[in-house]
Formats: structure tokens, sequence, C-alpha cells
């Protein structure tokens, strides 16, 4: 892409070096001060160019700078994650831990209601089939 604004600006700039020489050969005698005019073309290209190639280093580092907070963004939110993640594993245990100690004579109902609370399927032992 760069190249291409590179090659545009070059056209841009050069387009009338032909008609320079036209101009050389048809206005031989009278003095044309044509060295002057390509300086300043020259000067005005290498102006552009400079001005290309700065604005392409700024747009890097802003790549760069977006990409560095993306990571960033991320790794909060990952650890955001983890955090609540544990914590509410932590929890679970509580609850089980509590239903457990209430329902510890009755392991039918402790596993209902295990199922009930954190979204298993219960199966009741009379309906397993006696493969083992």
């Amino acid at each position: 892409m760069i190249a291409l604004k590179k090659i545009w600006v070059f056209l841009k700039t050069h387009w009338y070096i032909p008609v320079v020489i036209v101009l050389l050969i048809l206005l031989r005698n009278k003095s044309v001060n044509l060295k002057k005019i390509l300086d300043i073309q020259r000067a005005s290209y290498d102006k552009q160019i400079k001005e290309i190639d700065k604005s392409y280093q700024k747009q890097k580092e802003k790549e760069k700078e977006i990409n560095k907070e993306y990571k960033e963004a991320v790794k909060a939110i990952e650890e955001e994650y983890k955090k609540n993640n544990d914590a509410l594993n932590a929890a679970s245990k509580k609850r089980v831990k509590k239903l457990v100690k209430k329902y510890y004579n009755e392991p039918s109902d402790l596993a209902l209601m295990i199922s009930e609370k954190f979204g298993v399927t219960y199966v009741p032992k009379s309906n397993n089939s006696s493969n083992d």
C-alpha cells in the first residue's frame, strides 16, 4: 500500500518531465531555468515522501498501542474470570457441605437436592442397570 502511494506521488510530481523536455527543444534559444524547476519539483517530491513515511510510522505505532491495550484488557478479563470462577467454586462447595450436613441420613434426598441446586440429572439407584 505504501509503495502504491509512493508511486502515485512520483507520477503526480514528475508527470511534466516530458513536457519540460519538449519545452527545452522548442525553446532552445530562450533562457528558461529548467534546472530550477526540476530542483523545486524534486524538493516537493522528497517532502511528500517524508510525509507518507511519517504517517505510516504513526499508523504502525497506533497499531502497536492498540494491540498492547487489547492484550492488557484480555489479561484483566481472564484474571477477573478466574477470580470469580474460584469464588463461585468456593460458594458451591459451601452449599454442598450444608446440604450434606442437612441430608446426611437421607442419601436419596441429598442426591435429589444436589441435582436440583446444581442442574445435575439424578438417576435413582433402582433405575440403574445392574451390568456391574
